[in-house]
């Protein structure tokens, strides 16, 4: 029965690769190589804060028990005083800096000598990088290009698929892209300069930070983009009309809106269990910190204005690159 299984899985998967492509079809490989790649490093993305916090969690149990600690104030304290941890983070509050634990690793109170031990909430670190546009995007980005590559005769038909669904995703990545380039690379650097890191160090803190932020901001956003313009089958140029980019406009928009939304609600809810609100635990991008005051907002700016500014300069991107890319694909179009 089993050998009868697998041979017939066989014959339907061969089956199904004669009917979509040949061995020479650039876009089997293109596609497969895109799936394989972002999905590995998406996994990585979430592995590798996992396996850290578990060992932030036995250093955290180490130093208390080393330093004799009874409260996580006077492990905070101590921890500062005593050098570098990597379950430390930094974050701004009333003009001065301020420290605290990774928001993943909460404490308890163990046994009758009332001994303080930190232990690990995977789902709040799930939850945490679940909230980054960055994530949201390529995860977008990846169903797009799996179902492309299952169901390569769709494109340019219906649902995901289709022209619309293919800008609206490009544009949601090009987003990313620039955001990240433009303004948050810009900004991690210089936080990095002044803490006294050397440039490479500021530019290259590790190997897998530089696969995630290269593969998510930089190399996976131009490869999409570059496939839905060049590479993808379209709706027909009349059907790519004024009233159709109209569309994607207000559905790109809600979309976008729904997300800074569920982002500031989020942030609210970790800012009322104690969390600073300048901390990335709380918002994930500095531009949703809406409650900051001007003195611990980035360039001295209060977190709302910072707030308005990106909803213009978000929006303005989407209908201006929405546009650029429906150009673009009625200019191939013509040229067929």
């Amino acid at each position: 029965m089993n050998k009868n299984y697998f041979s017939l899985k066989k014959q339907n998967t061969k089956k199904w690769f004669l009917d979509n492509y040949s061995l020479s079809d650039w876009k089997f490989w293109f596609k497969l190589s895109f799936v394989v790649i972002l999905l590995a490093v998406l996994i990585m993305s979430y592995l590798k804060p996992i396996i850290n916090s578990s060992i932030y969690v036995s250093q955290i149990n180490d130093f208390i028990k080393t330093n004799s600690i009874n409260s996580v104030l006077e492990l905070i304290e101590k921890a500062s005083q005593s050098g570098s941890h990597d379950w430390l983070v930094s974050s701004k509050e009333n003009g001065e800096i301020v420290w605290n634990v990774i928001g993943s690793i909460s404490f308890t109170i163990v046994g009758e000598n009332k001994t303080l031990h930190a232990n690990y909430q995977p789902f709040e670190d799930i939850w945490f990088r679940t909230s980054f546009f960055t994530l949201l995007s390529n995860m977008l980005v990846l169903v797009w290009m799996t179902t492309s590559l299952v169901k390569p005769k769709n494109e340019g038909q219906k649902g995901l698929l289709s022209t619309n669904g293919a800008i609206l995703t490009a544009t949601f990545i090009t987003i990313t892209f620039l955001i990240y380039q433009l303004s948050l690379r810009p900004t991690v650097i210089a936080t990095s300069l002044g803490k006294g890191e050397s440039l490479t160090q500021a530019i290259f803190p590790s190997a897998t930070s530089v696969i995630e932020n290269e593969v998510f901001h930089t190399f996976g956003p131009i490869a999409f983009v570059l496939y839905v313009i060049l590479g993808m089958q379209h709706d027909s140029k009349e059907n790519i009309s004024t009233k159709f980019l109209h569309k994607n406009w207000m559905q790109g928009i809600i979309i976008l809106i729904s997300y800074g939304i569920y982002a500031i609600i989020r942030g609210l809810i970790k800012e009322a269990g104690g969390t600073a609100p300048t901390s990335m635990y709380a918002y994930p991008y500095f531009f949703l910190q809406v409650t900051t005051p001007a003195k611990d907002g980035l360039l001295g700016i209060p977190g709302i204005v910072w707030f308005f500014i990106f909803v213009v300069v978000i929006a303005a991107i989407y209908i201006g690159f929405s546009s650029l890319y429906k150009y673009l694909i009625i200019k191939r179009i013509d040229k067929k």
